[in-house]
């Protein structure tokens, strides 16, 4: 599982208000924006500036190049930092790798719902024949094209909220009338009208609405929760559940071979299979055990195959390292179905070295946990753990790619061989580059500002491998469970591990060991840590632009430590020459209550008391203060801040011998959109 990055949180949710029900998304959409000036002629670049006190583990200032701004998305590139050290037959490896994450990417903006690819394929096409439209209209479906890239579809990334597309539905059919071709009327309606599929996962439909039939996400058709009560399904994240003459049926998302025939998204998996055999030929031999699983398990969708491919795969980290596959399940509301995603990551040695010491601690921060001691783990393989650059991030995990990441997700498999975790730098360096400094400086309380402003990158790169290596692979739980607590708790399970995960940073941040193998620089960064998290619960406000429903599961989890140390005093609301702060009074009592929320939480997934999350959930984490959230995007506004920001990764590009062989390749920083989303659509077409 995964760590939004506390810059992105520097905006997300402020809006906690608890002990409210839920209610379905606004019925109206705001009206279409404005077409965006002309782009400026060259990228806008930021200079991380903090220094790193104490020698640990912040990020060193990095360039981050602002290409252009789409509708309110700020998209933003960084350098391939330490490409050029890997060795040419790594850099072949990494160009396969990247090549096999892009050419599956269709297959997530296929799962957010039934007219995301179908509005893909259709703006694509009347560019593909731009010559012959009004140049006005033209550079709106240019615009429309890059929103539909940035979110995968039809529904905002971050919301899951329908876009407002960038012209008008007559405007639509009129150039589609010019070139001849014809747009299906349910695809119009999906576009257009705000009542068909406003949502992507609706968790909270209101009282007598299904929460299946309520979401645009593809992972289920003509299929109801109820139809769902005593079906076993055998391909629970690569797999589909459709009804098909009164019978519920499963759909494998599967290339096809060894036996199996293709299924669902072939073509395109058959594009990633082919990629990933080239990667196979010249990976070195511990990474091709894994990689050969990976290949059988995408052509037959054998459950068995990932399984044996996660247990080899997290034994070690890589020098070039990838998460490929239906991954997360985030965008299901029974979090079972995996988003397809692939990501590409080079280590950063540079910056390494404290985390590496955090997974040889693991055992230590494990007995330092504030739950009950039958459900600490008294056995432990180091964690494998790296501190990254994503070369290609792709599908669930881009552009809008995490800060961390903890795999793989089953409980079975994490207590049995460990997890790997991955710290993502280039997202943290460039959104912090961006944002950071004057966001601090707007929404910390003045008292701990200038503490938070010196530690607060060290803050992010220790909450995150907190998070990571300590949080979502921490704990036990009862041997005597019926199913995976995934399955037992859904559709709150997401909302309690990332919460569970993020309180573990919260409480062991406060230990001085961290200090000790230099996670944090010093105490005064650790004393700080509360006020610092409580900052960015406020500045979450950004992830609900609208409406008051909160949907998004990292969200909801910081609503609820929000709502729950509130409810215990240790976190005030002051208003201050007109502007709110969140207070942080007692960095013990915040502590202490933080502590008692995460030993609550871990017991609800030990045992499986979904009732019990369920009333967490519904107290504190269904909705937002828009009040609040009204406020804090006023101020970002004032700031000319970036409200959200999507991280665009290099280009790869192959360097071939004679006889048309990759043995090498280069990666450069992404200059331009335009650029990045043909080089993607020409690995669609490969």
């Amino acid at each position: 599982m995964r760590r939004q990055h506390p810059a992105v949180l520097l905006a997300l949710c402020a809006a906690l208000q608890p002990a409210c029900s839920a209610a379905p998304p606004p019925a109206e959409p705001p009206p279409p924006p404005a077409p965006p000036a002309a782009s400026a002629a060259a990228p806008a670049q930021a200079q991380g500036s903090a220094a790193a006190p104490g020698g640990a583990a912040a990020a060193p200032g990095g360039a981050a190049q602002v290409l252009e701004e789409v509708s309110g998305v700020t998209a933003a590139s960084y350098a391939p930092r330490g490409f050029d050290r890997l060795t040419a037959e790594q850099r072949a490896l990494a160009y396969h790798l990247a090549q096999a994450a892009l050419a599956g990417d269709p297959l997530f903006t296929m799962q957010t719902s039934r007219y995301a690819w179908p509005a893909t394929e259709l703006v694509m096409r009347l560019l593909a024949q731009k010559d012959g439209l009004d140049p006005a209209l033209r550079d709106r479906l240019v615009l429309f094209r890059k929103m539909l890239f940035l979110h995968h579809g039809i529904h905002d990334a971050r919301t899951g909220q329908k876009l407002v597309p960038p012209l008008s539905q007559q405007e639509l059919e009129g150039a589609a009338r010019a070139l001849n071709v014809t747009i299906p009327k349910d695809l119009l309606a999906g576009l257009f009208d705000p009542k068909v599929a406003p949502v992507v996962t609706n968790k909270t439909p209101g009282k007598g609405k299904d929460p299946i039939l309520e979401s645009a996400a593809t992972h289920y058709e003509g299929v109801s929760s109820k139809d769902l009560e005593s079906f076993k399904e055998k391909y629970e994240l690569n797999g589909r559940i459709v009804k098909k003459g009164g019978k519920l049926v499963e759909e494998v998302y599967r290339a096809g071979g060894d036996g199996a025939p293709p299924g669902a998204g072939a073509k395109e998996l058959g594009r990633v299979v082919r990629h990933l055999e080239g990667a196979l030929a010249i990976a070195p031999p511990a990474q091709q055990e894994p990689l050969r699983h990976l290949v059988r398990y995408l052509r037959t969708g054998d459950p068995a195959e990932f399984t044996a491919h996660d247990v080899a795969w997290l034994k070690q980290v890589f020098p070039v390292d990838y998460i490929l596959g239906f991954i997360e399940t985030y965008s299901d509301v029974r979090a079972r179905k995996g988003g397809f995603e692939g990501i590409v990551f080079i280590a950063d040695p540079e910056r390494d070295p404290p985390l590496q010491a955090l997974a040889r601690s693991a055992q230590y921060f494990e007995q330092k946990m504030p739950w009950e001691a039958r459900w600490k783990r008294d056995a432990f393989q180091v964690p494998a753990a790296a501190a990254v650059i994503a070369v290609a991030a792709t599908g669930d995990g881009g552009p809008f790619t995490f800060s961390g990441v903890n795999l793989p997700n089953a409980q079975r498999i994490r207590e049995r061989y460990g997890s790997k975790n991955f710290v993502v730098l280039s997202t943290m360096d460039t959104r912090e580059a961006l944002t950071i400094d004057r966001t601090i400086d707007e929404f910390a309380p003045e008292e701990v500002r200038a503490e938070i402003r010196r530690c607060a990158r060290h803050m992010n790169f220790a909450g995150t491998a907190f998070h990571e290596v300590t949080g979502h692979g921490s704990g036990k739980v009862n041997p005597d469970l019926r199913a995976d607590p995934a399955e037992l708790l859904a559709p709150y399970y997401a909302a309690l591990e990332e919460g569970r995960a993020e309180r573990v940073a919260d409480w062991l941040t406060g230990d001085p060991k961290a200090v000790e193998i230099g996670i944090l620089p010093d105490a005064g960064c650790a004393r700080v840590f509360p006020a610092y998290t409580a900052t960015t619960q406020l500045t979450m406000l950004r992830s609900v632009p609208r409406g008051d429903v909160a949907e998004e599961d990292h969200l909801r989890a910081e609503l609820i430590a929000f709502g729950w140390v509130k409810d215990r005093g240790a976190v005030a609301v002051e208003v201050r020459e007109g502007k709110t702060f969140f207070v942080v009074k007692d960095p013990g009592a915040w502590r202490k209550a933080s502590g008692e929320l995460l030993a609550e939480l871990h017991r609800i997934k030990a045992t499986g008391d979904r009732e019990a999350l369920k009333a967490l959930v519904e107290r504190y984490g269904t909705r937002i203060n828009p009040a609040w959230r009204d406020e804090v995007l006023a101020r970002l506004d004032a700031l000319n801040l970036p409200r959200t920001i999507a991280t665009i990764p290099p280009i790869i590009t192959p360097i071939r011998d004679a006889s048309g062989k990759v043995v090498d390749a280069k990666a450069e920083q992404t200059t331009s959109l335009d650029a990045y989303i043909a080089a993607l659509e020409q690995a669609w077409a490969g």
